[in-house]
This record gives structure tokens, C-alpha cells and sequence, in this order.
């Protein structure tokens, strides 16, 4: 089973990503980030998912990596944090 989670650098894709490798033996996790995210949440994760910079608001750039892992499922867990920046 092939899992593509946007947002793996956050709480919940982090989390997720934890349990679907603890669970599911046969998972391939891959996950998005941006360039600028806080990677803390999942350097214990590093050599386990297939970690992929790319800014889910360039379109091309989401597709290519879709198209380069061929997920099973996608979990789009990605969002702003920081409130103020999600109402702009």
C-alpha cells in the first residue's frame, strides 16, 4: 500500500505517518512539505517515508509528484498554522 500525505511535517501528518508505518508492514509512506517547514516532527522518520519538497499550491509541481510515487491513498493534511495567515 502506497500513502501520499501533504502536510507530514505537522502534527497530524506526522502522527499518521507514525501510525500507518507502526500498523500496516507493507506501507510505503511519501510525504509533501514546503521548503520552509519545521522538519522536527519527523526526523525520527528519515530512511522510512520518502520525503518530497513541494509547495502544494504549484499545481504542476503537486501532479509531478503524484504521478512519481503513484500513491494508493492521499491524505491532504496540509494547512496553515498560524491564523492570521489563514484568513489572508
Amino acid at each position: 500500500m502506497k500513502v501520499l500525505i501533504t502536510g507530514i511535517t505537522g502534527f497530524a501528518g506526522s502522527h499518521l505517518a507514525d501510525h500507518l508505518l507502526a500498523t500496516q508492514p507493507d506501507a510505503e509512506v511519501a510525504g509533501l512539505y514546503r521548503w520552509r517547514s519545521r522538519t522536527e516532527n519527523v526526523e525520527h522518520l528519515v530512511g522510512r517515508v520518502r520525503m518530497v519538497e513541494c509547495d502544494i499550491r504549484d499545481a504542476t509541481a503537486t501532479r509531478e509528484a503524484i504521478e512519481a510515487f503513484r500513491p494508493d491513498y492521499i491524505f491532504h493534511l496540509a494547512a496553515q498554522s498560524f491564523v492570521p495567515s489563514s484568513w489572508r
